[in-house]
């Protein structure tokens, strides 16, 4: 067990100790003042009333009936002023500099609003820290986006703290990678089906504004457990702009080490649109991303089975992606503004963790088929695409109450199947079965054995009888969905109070097969042809129309530099006609239990069958010395199931009759998290800041399978495997960030986190094999989750020169540098113990290995180190015309970071290397008939090794 609350006790006094110091330091020093006039920027008026605040503090004063206002007592530093009144954008003015026994003067002149009563102007650089928000946030924008070597979301959010990347996803502070809340502008951008955490991608020069909340996210946001990923794509500007650029990893070959075949086009065209005036702007990009990657074997040709016609146009390599962003703006008026968002992406690739069956498949496992590496042609080919639109409105009813109304609609399929080929033949005449098979030369294992038997070498383990893969998948998810979001703002200052509701009415269909040949007519002779017995060895297959949605009500109250919001959300769902008719058909296999709790927990309004469920937030800060915040969060946040463990097996029709096939239960509930934070943020001058934060998140009601026994139609009795809310986890853990500007040229950027995931099991098809194995599930042990990762440390560099800066006398202006180091612990795994040796012929021994599971989990592989480098240079014709030159590397110290672990060596396997008993060993003294398992030198043991491209910008 961990004593969470022993190590928040811990972080508590620490805080305390740094506050005490700084406050005794502080209060020795004589202050200075700031005083000024607040303005109506278009008219000159003085504004009476304006609230202006030192943000950090409990300083403040509103303006006079001149619009004057005076603060006194300021303690030497560098702050931020907050400057808002009704009806007009709040202006933050960065870097203000208070000296000693000085009155500073700073008049302000504030614009009206526009958009919406958020609406927030930041006249200097962007804070170090925000001392104003009370969540664990970082926003990025495009200027900053740009300059890194980042292609997506996915790669700018996994530098952040508590983010961990692995083969299946992101994980944000120990949670599994589905709990995640997707969002692009404002409209939920996750494949609900797919259960990767995303769904439609977005190329990164797209991005306007990404925001990344992982503590303390507000009542607005109920679809994630874990964190929030908010993203909003960037609009037209009031000029004609067209960029295009061209990335590739070689220059004359593409087999040198540092190439894996890629090439990476963009176009990015943005304008406004003529005869309006620029109040109609339009952003369009087109990104193209072809990759062969680093695993050597890639198949002749891919084929999408969703788009046959066009596979060798958009399916040429190895992994595929293309993505097109569209965005139309107009201001219809001031205070009045509406856009349109088009969001397409397609993948075409053989990468298995584009499709991750939550609480199924294998966790931490990499998505390449080293299995079918030796034919690709015959391997599992994905086909992922995804559309969202979404229509956003803002609207100022007047200077106290706004709106934000967005419509949208989400629309993903994928297919999966084996590259291409049809469902099945309308007959079937040979077997497709994949196999591994001795193939000539023969050699023989134990020649001149004294018994006389003789056994051949079995080879690699791999496919290689011309079978095919067995897995033919397909599920579509459209979502239709509205929120609304109301924002009001007395005359007192004090109370910003928010409310509004999000419902989504969403239609999925699933259909998974495996050995589809399998029930097909055989063909007798010309005239005679067996019926068709069967859809596949097994299958699960159902389309629902769930419903799901929520109200929320918030207020950020804020008085003399105290911030607390009270939030609460009230989530609603309902399965659908589909379980409400499988629940009331006694024909239907849903166990007697499930019904009557069903129908005692759901109640019935407008045709359907509703759940419920409250969830309070609360966000507090305070400052304790200037410039010095503590603040604390308390949440409770849900995710609902995958439909998979809802819906699976209840249609009394279709049946999947194979051996403990999945059986749904649709009164199952969403996975919950209760979270508590507490943190510091501290701006020790205008170039300098850093946040202090410990969290403790309680996951409950995760999701089990178990055996269950009903009656089939026919009326036999019959095992199936059904699902369960039991399992629960623990993760507690500590995170440090800082921002560091120097000279003005250089931004350093930093994070460090350390965590503990435990809890009872890993998976919902975990939790059924140790009841297998061992007769129960231990309620009261604990163990460590198979994703807990404890160290995450990223530190970044920014350097940017402008003029002042020269090199030996010379001016580099446009060049431009980033550099990132990243470290994270290696995957933990269960230790192996020598037992003894397995003799596999005279006079040759192999060790034999017992797994210590008195240790399950307890030893971390070794740990991954990661420096991404990127160099660029701009070459300006006019000022907004040129050409930038760029090389970028990838793992550019080429460190070997293993992914699949041995966990006799606790490293990734290199040959002379003892093994598991159930690998094989491919030492060619072990490797006889008593060897099962593939081959253990998986390319994808490793992470990609170092890559150099090189790249072109054009704009103007």
């Amino acid at each position: 067990m961990i004593s969470t609350g022993r190590t928040l006790r811990g972080i508590l006094w620490l805080i305390a100790a740094l506050y005490w110091g700084m406050a005794g330091a502080q209060s020795r020093s004589s202050t200075g003042s700031l005083r000024g006039k607040v303005t109506d920027a278009k008219t000159g008026e003085e504004l009476i009333g304006a609230g202006v605040v030192i943000v950090g503090t409990y300083l403040g004063a509103s303006t006079d009936l001149d619009g004057n206002y005076l603060i006194s007592n300021i303690k030497p530093g560098d702050y931020v002023l907050r400057v808002q009144f009704i009806g007009y954008a709040t202006q933050l003015i960065t870097d203000v500099s208070i000296r000693a026994g000085e009155t500073k003067v700073l008049n302000v002149a504030l614009k009206p609003q526009t958009e919406s009563l958020n609406e927030v102007t930041v006249v200097g650089r962007k804070n170090t820290v925000n001392l104003e928000s009370a969540k664990s946030e970082v926003t990025f924008k495009f200027e900053e986006i740009s300059q890194m070597n980042v292609r997506n979301v996915q790669e700018l959010v996994a530098m952040q703290a508590g983010v961990v990347r692995s083969p299946d996803g992101l994980q944000i502070r120990g949670a599994r990678v589905y709990e995640t809340e997707y969002i692009i502008d404002g409209i939920s951008a996750q494949d609900p089906l797919a259960g990767t955490g995303f769904g439609v991608e977005v190329s990164s020069n797209a991005i306007n504004s990404l925001s990344l909340i992982t503590g303390g996210a507000g009542a607005e946001f109920g679809g994630g457990s874990s964190g929030v990923i908010s993203t909003t794509i960037r609009e037209g500007g009031d000029r004609f702009e067209i960029s295009g650029n061209w990335q590739r990893d070689y220059l004359i070959n593409a087999q040198n080490p540092t190439s894996f075949n890629t090439d990476i086009v963009e176009v990015t065209f943005a304008s406004p649109i003529p005869g309006t005036r620029k109040k109609m702007t339009i952003f369009n990009n087109l990104t193209t991303r072809l990759t062969d990657e680093y695993f050597g074997p890639t198949a002749n040709q891919l084929i999408s089975s969703l788009l046959p016609e066009q596979s060798k146009l958009l399916a040429p390599r190895y992994s595929n992606t293309h993505i097109h962003t569209l965005k139309l703006a107009y201001q219809l008026k001031p205070g009045t503004k509406i856009t349109f968002t088009n969001q397409f992406s397609l993948s075409i690739n053989q990468n298995t963790r584009m499709l991750q069956i939550v609480g199924f498949d294998a966790i931490l496992v990499p998505g390449f088929q080293y299995a079918r590496s030796q034919n690709l042609d015959n391997a599992t080919t994905y086909t992922h695409k995804s559309i969202l639109n979404a229509v956003n409105i803002n609207h100022l009813i007047n200077k106290k109450l706004g709106v934000n109304i967005s419509l949208g609609r989400l629309f993903t399929n994928l297919r999966a199947d084996a590259n291409g080929r049809p469902f099945r033949t309308e007959t079937v005449d040979q077997i497709f079965d994949e196999d591994h098979i001795v193939t000539d030369p023969v050699e023989i294992f134990n020649p001149g054995d004294p018994t006389g038997t003789y056994f051949v070498l079995p080879g690699n383990g791999l496919v290689n009888n011309g079978g095919i893969s067995p897995i033919w998948h397909d599920h579509y998810a459209q979502e239709y969905s509205i929120r609304t979001k109301f924002t009001y703002n007395p005359n007192d200052n004090i109370n910003f109070i928010s409310f509004g509701f999000q419902h989504s009415a969403n239609e999925y269909q699933w259909v998974d097969v495996i050995r589809p040949w399998v029930g097909a007519p055989i063909k007798i002779n010309d005239t005679t042809f067996t019926p068709s017995i069967s859809i596949g060895s097994s299958n699960d297959i159902w389309a629902v129309r769930p419903h799901n949605g929520g109200l929320f009500v918030e207020d950020k109250i804020t008085y003399k530099g105290i911030q607390a919001t009270l939030g609460l959300r009230l989530n609603y769902w309902a399965m659908g006609r589909f379980a409400d008719e499988a629940v009331e058909n006694s024909q239907s296999p849903v166990i007697n239990q499930v019904r009557e709790d069903y129908l005692r927990k759901t109640t019935q309004l407008l045709g359907l069958r509703w759940k419920a469920r409250l969830m309070p937030r609360i966000n507090v800060s305070f400052p304790v010395t200037e410039n010095n915040v503590l603040y604390f969060n308390y949440g409770h946040s849900m995710r609902m199931p995958h439909p998979r463990f809802v819906y699976a097996g209840l249609d009394p029709v279709y049946q999947n009759r194979s051996f403990l096939a999945n059986l749904g239960n649709p009164d199952i509930d969403p996975e919950i998290n209760v979270s508590y934070e507490v943190g510091i943020k501290t701006k020790v001058n205008k170039d300098l800041g850093f946040t202090l934060t410990a969290f403790n998140n309680n996951r409950f009601d995760y999701i089990v399978s178990r055996s269950v026994i009903t009656r089939d139609p026919t009326g036999r009795f019959v095992t199936r495997t059904m699902f369960i809310n039991q399992d629960y986890a623990r993760i507690a853990g500590v995170e440090l960030g800082f921002n560091y500007r120097w000279l003005s040229h250089y931004n350093f950027f930093g994070n460090a986190a350390y965590q503990v995931a435990r809890g009872k099991s890993n998976s919902a098809r975990e939790s059924a094999l140790q009841i297998a194995q061992n007769g129960e599930v231990q309620l009261s042990r604990e163990q460590y989750l198979a994703f807990d990762r404890p160290w995450n440390i990223n530190v970044g560099l920014m350097f940017s020169p402008d003029s002042t800066f020269k090199v030996m006398g010379r001016k580099i202006t446009g060049f431009r540098a980033f550099a990132i180091y990243q470290y994270t612990s290696g995957f933990r795994y269960t230790p192996m113990r020598r037992v003894g040796e397995l003799e596999v012929r005279p006079g040759v021994e192999r060790p034999l290995f017992m797994p210590e599971n008195d240790k399950f989990l307890s030893r971390l592989a070794t740990p991954w180190h990661n420096v991404d480098l990127k160099i660029s240079y701009d070459y300006f014709i006019t000022k907004f015309t040129g050409l930038t030159f760029s090389i970028e590397m990838r793992n550019a110290l080429n460190n070997k970071n293993a992914q699949i672990i041995n966990p006799v060596t606790g490293r990734a396997y290199e040959f002379g290397d003892d093994v598991p008993n159930d690998w094989r060993d491919p030492r060619p003294e072990f490797n006889g008939p008593q060897e099962r398992g593939l081959d253990p030198r998986n390319p994808a043991r490793y992470l990609p090794p170092r890559q150099m491209l090189y790249g072109i910008t054009f704009r103007f």
